[in-house]
């Protein structure tokens, strides 16, 4: 069967289906009409009694107030009309809102009444002497409506007894009568108001009630009303006609015929639309496909419907393959950085020992040689090989970010103006430097020495990028919006920009790419390391910053450094005090499983005049300071070991020893120990390699309360 064959059967299975339902829909309205118009005719029946019970309350409220009812016993008993006349008067009436009160004497003779129409005809109630037996044969209190020469009352009534029979439980000393209007300028008012015929007539006269015919428009709502024998004696009639529903009713017949014609032609709309605006286009995208030259689809491509996106998906086809091969090498190039950012940090680490070591022995062979002498250039040499491969795994752990910061609030614009002479020396005089620090509040929040290497590996690979000569611009900018193709840092709402801006060569696409790349370099062979962008990379990333790079052939480049604006006051740093000579009287304990390093760490430490304590492994040290007992002033420990990690150890060693100083020594970072969860945040660290003065330095910090 063919599509448009489908598509044919799919239009009459929904126009029959639609005109089903517009049939299924109706019924259920008049289904729903009916179960409506059951519940709001019950609603009226509960409502009618509520009204009938509020409408009545101050009657019962007048009949059933025993506050008088002493007074009231004893007028009556000495027939004190008197009595009657002051505290039944006109006022009373109207803050009952009553029309007329009887009170009768036990003998069902008339004691006293009053109403408010001034009327002969309800002085007396028009009741039978045999009605109070009837009334009060029950049960107290009494509810019925008459017919009186000026309409229709509802009357309540109740016996008369002492105050201190609330439950009327003695003989009644007499009856109490209270009666009101219905057939009143209220009702006639509420009549007009609302629209409602509203009617009480005699039972005798009034006819059946007339079905109401909700659907129609007509609601009408009846109920009898008792006499004082429970026998009906009127029926009350509210009816209302209205003209707009029965209009409403016929508009919805109309409606429906005409969604039944409109459903008919709608189908011979869609049958004869179906050929032009599906059947041609369905075939053009077979073609296309079929022959395997979508190519033939672009004129269908400007179609501005669901065909037109269908065919500009098609075309967009190959380019999204190629697009995912693109997209598949650069998740390959992301991986490669990662594990290889792994490995340089992993191998940096390893390094920090060995060149602790070398640099720590090669410092002491210089101090215990003849100045001038040969051995002495030969160790001072070997120092400064050591230095500079520590200056390369340095390198090496700035790209992987798993270098030690020390970040602090400092003013970049200050930070560029000191560095200003030295990017001179650096770069040279055949290059012009312009600094353009536009920033008005330049604070960021890095390790300024870290900064500084930024700028610096900056300036140099632009000067790299200018053999002949050219300008050099560094800048400085406030930014609140950054552009869509710069990763935005999170939370940041402001930004400070340094801008570092080549007259150069230029990179291409590809080159641009993998700048950031370790080891990838285009300089020739012994005129880099390629890790010198790697290297400004790792430290912003780490420093919670951001990089972009903006270049193209023969137009330079431009490197953009961002930073969130930090917001603290800015922290100057403390000049370095100078090393005291120690007085050699405290007493340090090393726990430190690479031998060359422990021993390194306790030479250094004994030269100058420590009593020092060495340990290879915790257990070692645990038995050392168990068995001795003076003083221990200084724990010297590394952080990874056998056995058990250095805080563990520390915090056994602090329990017997509790005045003991602590401080660690790692050839980890920072990131790496609280990856670890060995070191909490705080305590004090001296990252290896470091050279003997900045051992002696840290030591003697700490044994002086300054650490």
């Amino acid at each position: 069967m063919s599509v448009q064959a489908k598509i044919v059967l799919l239009l009459v299975a929904i126009i029959t289906t639609m005109i089903g339902g517009l049939v299924l829909l109706k019924v259920w309205e008049n289904r729903r009409f009916q179960e409506i118009a059951e519940s709001r005719a019950a609603d009226r029946e509960r409502n009618f009694d509520v009204f009938l019970k509020e409408r009545g309350d101050n009657l019962q409220v007048l009949v059933q107030d025993s506050t008088a009812w002493d007074d009231m016993v004893r007028a009556v008993a000495k027939g004190d009309r008197a009595w009657a006349d002051k505290n039944i008067s006109d006022e009373t009436l109207a803050t009952y809102k009553v029309n007329a009160v009887w009170i009768y004497k036990t003998d069902q003779t008339l004691f006293f009444s009053r109403n408010n129409r001034y009327a002969e005809s309800l002085r007396e109630l028009p009741l039978p002497k045999e009605a109070f037996a009837a009334l009060f044969a029950q049960q107290r209190t009494c509810h019925f409506f008459i017919h009186v020469p000026l309409g229709w009352m509802e009357i309540r009534g109740g016996t008369i007894h002492p105050s201190l029979d609330a439950q009327k439980e003695t003989t009644p000393q007499g009856y109490l009568f209270a009666g009101q209007f219905w057939i009143d300028e209220n009702i006639r008012q509420m009549s007009l108001f609302t629209g409602y015929d509203i009617r009480i007539e005699p039972a005798e006269v009034a006819g059946p009630s007339p079905p109401s015919k909700e659907e129609e428009g007509l609601i009408t709502f009846s109920r009898i009303v008792p006499g004082w024998d429970g026998k009906p004696v009127a029926r009350i009639g509210v009816q209302n006609d209205s003209p707009i529903v029965r209009e409403l009713n016929r508009a919805a017949r109309r409606q429906f015929i005409y969604l039944l014609l409109f459903s008919l032609l709608l189908f011979l709309v869609l049958a004869s639309s179906l050929n032009l605006w599906i059947r041609r286009p369905l075939r053009r995208l077979a073609r296309g496909l079929e022959t395997g030259q979508p190519e033939t689809l672009v004129p269908l491509q400007n179609a501005h419907n669901e065909f037109g996106q269908l065919a500009e998906l098609i075309l967009k086809f190959r380019r999204t393959e190629e697009a995912l091969h693109q997209a598949e090498d650069q998740l390959r190039h992301a991986q490669k950085l990662e594990a290889v950012g792994r490995l340089a940090g992993g191998v940096a680490h390893d390094f920090n020992n060995i060149l602790t070591a070398i640099i720590g022995y090669s410092e002491l062979l210089e101090a215990r040689l003849a100045p001038g002498s040969q051995t002495g250039d030969f160790a001072q040499l070997i120092r400064q090989a050591g230095e500079k491969a520590a200056g390369l795994t340095a390198q090496l752990l700035a790209f992987s970010r798993r270098q030690l910061l020390m970040p602090r609030v400092l003013d970049l614009n200050a930070l560029l103006a000191e560095m200003e002479r030295l990017m001179q020396r650096v770069i040279g005089e055949h290059i012009r430097i312009q600094f353009d620090l536009r920033a008005e509040d330049a604070r960021v929040c890095a390790d300024p020495s870290q900064l500084e290497q930024v700028v610096l590996n900056l300036g140099v690979n632009a000067r790299d990028a200018m053999p002949r000569g050219g300008t050099l611009t560094i800048s400085t900018e406030n930014r609140r919006e950054l552009d869509p193709k710069i990763e935005a840092v999170d939370g940041c709402p402001d930004y400070i920009f340094l801008v570092v801006t080549d007259t150069g060569s230029g990179m291409n696409a590809e080159t641009k790419e993998r700048i950031f790349e370790p080891f990838f370099t285009t300089k020739g062979p012994g005129r880099g390391t390629g890790l010198g962008l790697a290297t400004v990379y790792g430290i912003v990333k780490q420093s919670g910053g951001g990089i972009a790079v903006e270049s193209s052939p023969g137009q330079g480049s431009k490197f953009l450094v961002y930073f969130p604006r930090a917001t603290d006051p800015i922290e100057l740093p403390q000049p370095m005090a100078p090393v005291p000579v120690p007085s050699g009287a405290e007493t340090v304990l090393v726990v430190e499983d690479e031998e060359v390093v422990r021993q390194l760490v306790c030479a250094v430490l004994g030269d100058v005049g420590y009593n020092v304590l060495c340990a290879a492994l915790p257990s070692e040290a645990l038995s050392l300071v168990k068995a001795r007992a003076d003083a221990i002033d200084l724990l010297v420990t590394d952080v990874v070991m056998p056995e058990m990690h250095g805080p563990a150890l520390a915090r056994l060693l602090l329990e017997v020893r509790p005045g003991m100083k602590v401080l660690y020594v790692s050839g980890y970072s920072e990131n790496d120990i609280s990856d670890q969860g060995v070191v909490e945040p705080g305590l004090e660290v001296l990252q290896k390699p470091f050279t003997k003065q900045s051992l002696i330095r840290k030591v003697r910090e700490m044994l002086d309360g300054h650490g």
